[in-house]
């Protein structure tokens, strides 16, 4: 908590003033985790971030626009792909502290976070300066910043993915950069361009560099360069799947939704006794979590999903 705080002062996020008598206060809280490492043997990370209570803003007055773009798995997919095929390095980098590298448009005021009150100036509170997590707005804030940037570095913009920047050397060489919020992935067949643009994003922004791409997204990447080959897999994803909702001991099957596996609206609760039952069933839960195998890495059960998907106001048993 103390390391978020000193983060939060180094990028001077707010400042105390009075209260003014015509606004609500956005709240905050803390919201602390647990972050697994890349590396199996990497030791577990404690996390602590200073989360503003966002859904008590109000449209036109604490916030406008609010979208933020993400890159497609598509893109995901199809750069690692050209990576395997024109032999590309892959790096990947994380952004500390995203949403604190741009202005705020509006003017919000927060209580001061639990713990942290000054002594002497408890009646003051915080006017930010800065998008904190949890703020609408603030993804849309972190976008525009980093965007600016990197078109100011003379990057281009994909006009199929605006999360995907590209530059062309005077070589023909290309070097591409995919962003989805804070993690981003760099590929390109020299090193040392890349080791270059991460100079230029670790000077603009407070960079990690997380070295050669092995996870992102929940999607582990393994490869040999040597033989051409890479492989994505969500193997401890889809087991925590598992573990979440109590199926460790789900069989393999060879074949999904077997012609004997009919599924029809007649099927659904057709007593209240029935819908109650059925309610504290995780359906749509379940069929959330597989799509997003799906979207990733598994398109062998789009299919199936597709099926069980268009129970989801009213499943049965």
């Amino acid at each position: 908590m103390t390391e978020e705080m000193e983060s939060l002062y180094k990028n001077s996020v707010w400042e105390l003033v009075p209260k003014p008598k015509d606004r609500k206060l956005v709240g905050c809280k803390w919201v602390f985790r647990k972050k697994e490492g890349l590396h199996e043997q990497d030791a577990v990370r404690f996390k602590a971030r200073l989360v503003a209570k966002g859904y008590s803003q109000k449209e036109g007055v604490d916030y406008d626009e609010i979208f933020s773009p993400v890159v497609k798995h598509t893109s995901i997919r199809l750069l690692l792909a050209m990576a395997t095929q024109h032999d590309m390095e892959i790096e990947q980098m994380d952004v500390k502290t995203t949403f604190l590298h741009e202005d705020l448009d509006e003017t919000i005021f927060m209580a001061q976070p639990e713990g942290f009150v000054e002594y002497g100036k408890e009646n003051l509170v915080c006017q930010l300066n800065k998008s904190l997590y949890g703020l609408k707005q603030s993804p849309r804030q972190w976008y525009k910043r980093f965007d600016y940037f990197m078109l100011k570095i003379n990057f281009r913009r994909c006009l199929y993915d605006c999360c995907v920047y590209y530059h062309v050397f005077q070589d023909g060489m290309i070097i591409l950069l995919l962003l989805y919020v804070d993690d981003m992935l760099i590929a390109c067949q020299d090193k040392s361009r890349i080791q270059d643009l991460k100079k230029m994003l670790s000077k603009e922004f407070d960079m990690k560099d997380l070295g050669a791409a092995q996870k992102i997204l929940g999607m582990e990447i393994q490869r040999d360069m040597t033989a051409g080959r890479i492989w994505i897999s969500q193997a401890k994803y889809i087991q925590k799947v598992l573990e979440k909702f109590n199926m460790q001991e789900a069989k393999v099957v060879s074949t999904l939704l077997a012609a004997h596996f009919k599924l029809s609206g007649q099927q659904c609760p057709k007593s209240e006794e029935e819908q109650q039952v059925m309610e504290k069933v995780p359906y749509a839960n379940v069929v959330g979590c597989l799509m997003y195998a799906m979207v990733c890495t598994r398109p062998d059960i789009a299919q199936a999903i597709s099926v069980v998907s268009r129970y989801m106001g009213n499943p049965g048993k």
